[in-house]
């Protein structure tokens, strides 16, 4: 019988104001845990104080300042339970995550990972709580959940559950990351893991402006986004060679036919997009469109159509005009590059529509300028390539104004 006891690992570094809200809600579970371990990683505030009424009920162990990779890799040393659970200082647990995710291990032996849903509130100056839904969330197998993961993190560490023995196989916690140490482990996970998943909301997720990072590398909520991006794009930068090309479509589709490794391309030129690795991006759509001349499958267009829709903007293109002049080349070189290029044009309808719904004017000016660039790039590159028939072309037009 596998072990299902849960070890909870919940790192903390001066939160000790939220810290008892989350540690309280994970006492409340419907399903106890079978320990909780409190990492204090060197709080200089009174943590170690609040967490004194709770002897007995929960471990801490105390460490210097180090980064919560540290933290977590110190807490998994002391892991008795079968099963993982770790959640953050700052989030409230739903009373019945864990019944709910050990549940669905328990429904499914073979699996080694159970997540679920989450939302996010936020408590105002006036102390109202504000609530949001989800934001970023996909349904999908386990067969996909590697190359939706890649797309962007969905899944959580707070609203996830895994083996130890999982853990165990992929490896520490990289104490490089300052932030994105989650996603990183999470895409490691991803690669080996049977996946089960519930559309239940698990945990909510709290927006605030505290600090994160280490106590030598503190991050502001003004930056907390952008040093988001840069450690994805270190992340990414290691993915890129470290990753299988067929590891980016759905398990199984290792031995890949000339179409089905253009949208892995495709594919993979669109995350690497997405964590603004743009030199990553240009190399993979020469390549793809170098492998098939086959039209696009409606995959394939879906897959360009969200290479601008980074959770963190795609203002790179904004600020560096080569970028786009170097897809407006790519879209010149064949039918099958045009043909690329003019979804990725379509995508940008997106970000001029909510930067002109955001009353940025002028912003959403410039990306409708980008756009039409790009769709006008490839609309000629398709006319000089397929010179339309005269006859043809005013039978078209005669058709069009019926």
């Amino acid at each position: 019988m596998p072990n299902n006891d849960v070890t909870v690992l919940i790192p903390t570094f001066n939160r000790s104001a939220l810290l008892v809200e989350s540690l309280e809600s994970v006492l409340a579970q419907t399903r106890p845990a079978h320990e909780i371990i409190v990492i204090n990683d060197g709080s200089t505030d009174d943590t170690l104080d609040v967490l004194k009424p709770y002897q007995g009920k929960i471990r801490v162990i105390s460490k210097s300042n180090g980064g919560k990779a540290s933290a977590l890799n110190l807490g998994m040393r002391h892991v008795s339970g079968g099963l993982v659970w770790i959640f953050d200082d700052d989030d409230i647990a739903s009373p019945n995550a864990l019944e709910v995710l050990v549940g669905m291990l328990e429904a499914k032996p073979g699996a080694d990972l159970a997540y679920g849903r989450h939302d996010r509130f936020r408590i105002d100056g006036f102390g109202r709580t504000r609530s949001f839904g989800t934001g970023y969330w996909r349904t999908c197998g386990s067969d996909e959940f590697l190359a939706e993961t890649l797309d962007d993190m969905f899944a959580h560490q707070q609203g996830m559950i895994a083996r130890k023995e999982l853990y165990d196989r992929v490896g520490a916690f990289n104490e490089e990351l300052i932030r994105s140490q989650d996603y990183d482990m999470l895409i490691r996970l991803a690669r080996v893991a049977t996946t089960v998943a519930t559309n239940e909301v698990v945990f909510h997720q709290r927006l605030h402006d505290g600090i994160r990072g280490t106590d030598s590398k503190p991050v502001p909520a003004s930056s907390r986004d952008s040093a988001w991006s840069s450690f994805d794009k270190i992340i990414f930068q290691k993915c890129y060679p470290q990753l299988r090309l067929h590891e980016y479509l759905k398990k199984g589709r290792s031995d890949m036919n000339p179409v089905m490794h253009r949208q892995a391309l495709l594919r993979r030129a669109s995350v690497m997009a997405r964590k603004k690795l743009w030199n990553l991006t240009l190399a993979d759509l020469r390549s793809a469109v170098a492998t098939s001349q086959e039209p696009l499958t409606k995959a394939e267009i879906a897959i360009l159509r969200g290479a601008f829709s980074s959770k963190y903007g795609c203002e790179e293109i904004l600020r560096d005009p080569k970028l786009i002049d170097e897809l407006c080349k790519l879209a010149a070189t064949s039918p099958a590059a045009a043909e690329v290029v003019a979804p990725l044009a379509r995508g940008l309808r997106w970000k001029v529509r909510s930067e002109l719904f955001g009353m940025k004017i002028w912003r959403s000016v410039s990306y409708f300028l980008i756009m039409n660039k790009l769709r006008k790039a490839a609309s000629k590159a398709s006319r000089d390539f397929n010179p339309e028939p005269a006859s043809l072309g005013r039978s078209i037009r005669r058709f069009g104004s019926l």
